[in-house]
């Protein structure tokens, strides 16, 4: 199965989640107002700031690295990863893709086998930060943009499909509005991914990564 190449700008898209050749999705732009203790908003769905707080907790634990350890960038990449997910299952929905599950088994079994087998495809999400329980979910994203890349832009090149989802998904989130809490920056709107505040005084914080 071919896919979407995506890259960070108005022709491609941002490449934010992986394992080796998984090449999944978008980061997301928008506006409206989060409400108090959420990370983003996107829609009418809320990610709170405690999700947020447990998925880079999981990254570091799965990387065998101490909570204290998070970094902005982390933090920007895992919330950047969430709110896709929401956006690329919004268009697929409204598109009317299904995936089932035998085409995640199919494109999961290719990943296997490219990485060398099981246990190196482990080894290879863990280091990445993606727990195993989580590859079907990924999996099933980067179907959906390789599939809404065929609806939106059939019979064209891999650019002109990353492009088209591109718009779509960049039409989608200012259409259903979404907003990443000012505590972690603002939305760049020509790149599609989380800048920094607007605010030149403000520097980013870290989540709270103590104990739930």
């Amino acid at each position: 199965m071919s896919h979407v190449n995506v890259k960070a700008n108005r022709h491609r898209l941002a490449a934010i989640v992986g394992i080796g050749v998984i090449a999944a999705t978008l980061a997301l732009s928008g506006c409206g107002t989060p409400t108090a203790g959420a990370a983003a908003v996107v829609g009418d769905e809320r990610i709170s700031e405690d999700t947020l707080n447990s998925e880079v907790q999981a990254v570091l634990s799965l990387q065998g690295l101490p909570a204290t350890d998070s970094s902005n960038e982390l933090i920007t990449s895992t919330l950047d990863q969430m709110i896709t997910t929401i956006l690329v299952n919004e268009l697929a929905n409204r598109e009317k893709i299904e995936v089932t599950q035998g085409e995640i088994d199919d494109l999961r079994l290719q990943y296997i086998a490219q990485a060398g087998g099981a246990e190196a495809f482990e080894a290879q999400a863990s280091q990445q930060g993606i727990a195993i329980a989580d590859v079907d979910s990924i999996i099933r994203v980067n179907i959906q943009v390789s599939k809404l890349g065929d609806v939106l832009s059939p019979n064209t090149e891999p650019d002109a499909k990353s492009g088209a989802v591109f718009l779509a998904i960049s039409e989608l989130s200012t259409e259903i509005g979404t907003e990443v809490s000012p505590r972690f920056g603002t939305w760049d709107p020509e790149s599609l991914t989380v800048g920094p505040s607007s605010n030149s005084l403000s520097e980013p914080q870290s989540v709270d990564l103590g104990s739930e």
